[in-house]
Order: C-alpha cells, then structure tokens, then sequence
C-alpha cells in the first residue's frame, strides 16, 4: 500500500519546528524512529514539483545549495569585500566560515566569478597584490643589485627575507622561474656571495688539485672533513675528490693528503711480489738517496714510486713478505 504524506506545507512546517541545522542532521532525525511515518526521509523526491525549493528551505535555515544562490553581481560583491579591510586570502577564508557571509555573497569568488570580472584576490580583497604571473617586476639586474644591498650571505637567509614581508612588489620570490633565460645563473650570483652549485663548478685538473692538499699537510682523512667544512678550502678544490676525479688520476685518499696511507680497496691491488718490489726499491733509493721514513714519504709526494708498488708497504707485505 502506497504511503500517504502530509501536504509539502505541514510536513515543512512540522520540519522547521525541530531546529535541525543542516542536512547531516536532518539525515540521522530521518533513520531514526522519532520521525512520523507521514513524513517523508527524502522530501526533495516526494515534494519535487510540490513545493520543494532547498534544504534550507525544508529546514528553516535559509541555506540553499549554491547551484541556486543568486549572487550579488560581481562589482558590487567586490565594493562590499573592499569595506571589510581584509588584508590578505587567509582573513577571507576566516571570515566566509564566521557566519558573517550574506548569503547572496560567494565564499568561492574566483569560481563564482570566473570570465564575469574576476583579476585576482589582490583586486576582490583590495590590497592590490597580484598574482606572481601577472606582476611586473624589476629587470633581472635591478633586482639583483637590490639584493645583493642586502648582504643576505646563505640561500637560507634569502629564505627567511623572503617570507618576511619585507621584500618590494616588484622582487620575485622564485627568482630562479621568473628570470629563466633572462640573467639567472645561480644563487651566489643572486646574492651576490659567489658561491656556486657544486654541480657547476670547475675545479682544477686533479694534479694540480692533489699538489694543493699534499701542502696542507693533513694526516688523515678526519683531518680532510675538518678542512672540507672550513672557509679556507679553495672553491676550486672539491670536497668530495674520489668523485669528481674518479677515472681522472685518483688513488686514494692516502695518495690525495700525500701520506702514501691506502684503504682496504687500494690494499687489494696487484702489487709486485715483495721480492720484486724490494728489489726495484733498492734502485731507487739508491738513485733518489732515499734512507729515512722521512725520505720515504717524500719520494712519495712527488710521486717517485711506481704505482705496482704500495705506498705503505707495510700494510701490504705484512702477511705476505717473503725472503
């Protein structure tokens, strides 16, 4: 037997006597079984053609979806925005969720709006900031010599400038986007710093590099670290060497400082015999007078030992001299 339903205006009113907020809560009063069985759980079916306009309607809310809103048209809606004074996008979010919003306001003015007058939320709050696409800024080298004023001496002081609202209109915070192909080159140009990415970087050939270090004098590779994060170290000399000059002349790291020391890579090379690189030794100790430890680490330095023969003997031969 078909169901019989109040008439639309009673089960309305009915309706609005419970002080129900919104559809959500008008969903659970509908499953529940204080509802009457004349009143219907899915009026906007029953009621379509019959009197039913909206939830906010049927509830007394005065909410309507926003497919049917008849907003304000787009000058006046932005003239009325002007007088609230909002100075930036987060104060309109906070303000469309106060329930202070007219209804016939849109909380979503960029899409409301769209191709009807819609520039920017520079223009609909009236700040006049305008979205980085469509600003106009300085030249590549006005804005340059602006910052570089500045003194700002890391990416990460650029970082915290730039998101301190003190930068000019005109002054990109992407920099690196807005002037592609139009001046930029790197961060250290920008501030003016002149450090470079490592990755464009030209160092000097390995030997003349590998020379450099051997003066330092470092004595172990905790040394190198230490050294490597100082403010002395030439830009022209990589921190990271084994990479830069792998299949370019590198060794070692015992090669790279000039302590002939070798790492369990190096120790596993093909090496002469210890009878056969004892014998070549003996010539050119001979030849380059070479008597002391001293005189050893010396010879190795300027690169006096053949590379078939260990810089550190000692590690080498230890468990495998023979007589």
């Amino acid at each position: 037997m078909k169901r019989k339903f109040r008439s639309f205006e009673d089960a309305r009113k009915f309706v609005q006597s419970l002080g129900l907020k919104n559809q959500p809560e008008w969903t659970v009063y509908g499953k529940s079984s204080n509802k009457p069985l004349d009143i219907p759980s899915s009026p906007s079916k029953v009621y379509k053609n019959k009197g039913w306009i909206s939830y906010g309607d049927w509830l007394g809310t005065g909410n309507v979806a926003p497919r049917y809103v008849e907003y304000r048209l787009f000058e006046d809606a932005r003239k009325f925005v002007h007088s609230l004074k909002l100075k930036n996008t987060t104060e309109w979010r906070k303000f469309t969720k106060s329930g202070q919003l007219p209804n016939d306001m849109s909380s979503v003015p960029e899409r409301t709006y769209k191709n009807k007058g819609w520039i920017s939320y520079g223009d609909w709050l009236g700040t006049d900031s305008i979205a980085s696409n469509l600003k106009e800024f300085r030249s590549f080298e006005k804005a340059r010599d602006f910052i570089r004023k500045l003194k700002l001496k890391s990416k990460t002081e650029w970082e915290i400038y730039r998101q301190s609202g003190n930068m000019p209109e005109d002054i990109p915070s992407n920099p690196n986007a807005t002037y592609k192909n139009k001046g930029w080159i790197n961060s250290g140009d920008w501030l003016g710093t002149g450090r470079v990415a490592t990755w464009q970087r030209e160092y000097w050939t390995f030997e003349k590099a590998r020379d450099y270090v051997c003066n330092l004098k470092l004595k172990s590779q905790k040394e190198w670290r230490t050294y490597t994060k100082s403010d002395t170290i030439p830009k022209e000399i990589p921190s990271q060497p084994q990479k830069v000059y792998k299949n370019k002349g590198w060794k070692g790291m015992g090669d790279w400082l000039g302590t002939g020391r070798l790492s369990e890579q190096e120790r596993s090379r093909n090496f002469l015999s210890y009878s056969d690189a004892r014998k070549m030794i003996h010539q050119l100790a001979k030849r380059h007078n070479i008597r002391t430890n001293k005189d050893w680490d010396d010879a190795v330095k300027k690169g006096l030992i053949p590379d078939n023969i260990p810089k550190a003997p000692w590690y080498v031969y230890s468990k495998k001299r023979k007589k």
